[in-house]
């Protein structure tokens, strides 16, 4: 089975315990968030791994984090397999905007791929019968959360999907915020600058994001003129837009942000 589809409306209500909520809300921007989300969509929806994945300037997704109940290894040889096949997979095209801006549900089985290299290396390797994710392209930005079970649990039973897609949306809302505060800390190393500022500063326009980005990098206006095709003056005035919006008043407070 394969579904794609565009959320159209709220998202469902996972109707969990304050406790519950209260738990996982406690684990944000920490490294214990990735273990908290996959004990609760374990608890919710029996789930056996989870990773999520942002996408910004980069080629391919950006891995936030992943963790599965086998053990860590299996659940980063699953994420690593994906971002060598990224150029195969639905998930990263919707990440990328390919179809315009929302929220979209997707549910692959295993058994329905039919690249065999992408089935062997993403879910016949590391034990995964089924994928449900929800992704969210935003005009700045895209995030997506998935929650795959194992091959020893099979797939995700129809009864469950509703109950599994309310538990995503909690998790893509709780993982936008994870985002944002694990990015003004240190807990991202060699990250995406473009999504960091897109997710910590979502006032930027594009264009302001690629030169503060740039910036940040180390490019001089001149450089980034050249690149980007505009004119010195023109990559200054946005240069200066973009600090507006951060709130810093140099390269040297930008930087201190990161």
């Amino acid at each position: 089975m394969i579904i794609d589809r565009k959320i159209k409306g709220a998202l469902p209500d996972t109707k969990l315990s304050a406790t519950a909520l209260s738990q996982l809300s406690a684990t944000i921007g920490t490294p214990t968030y990735v273990n908290a989300a996959l004990d609760l969509a374990r608890l919710e929806t029996g789930a056996s791994f989870i990773s999520m994945f942002c996408q910004g300037d980069r080629d391919t997704p950006l891995l936030v984090g992943t963790t599965c109940v086998f053990g860590q290894r299996r659940a980063d040889q699953a994420a690593k397999a994906y971002l060598r096949h990224s150029a195969d997979d639905r998930n990263s095209a919707l990440l990328a905007g390919a179809s315009g801006l929302g929220d979209f549900l997707t549910l692959q089985h295993a058994a329905n791929i039919t690249s065999f290299t992408y089935r062997r290396d993403c879910y016949e390797q590391p034990g995964i019968a089924a994928r449900l994710s929800l992704i969210r392209r935003t005009a700045s930005f895209g995030l997506a959360v998935s929650l795959y079970s194992s091959t020893k649990d099979g797939v995700f039973l129809s009864q469950m999907q509703d109950r599994a897609t309310a538990v995503l949306g909690l998790l893509l809302a709780t993982t936008e915020r994870h985002v944002a505060f694990s990015l003004k800390g240190k807990t991202w190393q060699g990250q995406d600058i473009q999504t960091r500022l897109a997710v910590t500063f979502p006032a930027l326009t594009k264009r302001e994001r690629e030169v503060a980005a740039m910036t940040v990098k180390g490019r001089t206006a001149a450089e980034i003129a050249k690149i980007l095709g505009l004119a010195e003056t023109t990559i200054i005035t946005h240069r200066k837009k973009a600090y507006r919006r951060m709130n810093v008043a140099s390269l040297r407070e930008l930087m201190a942000t990161f």
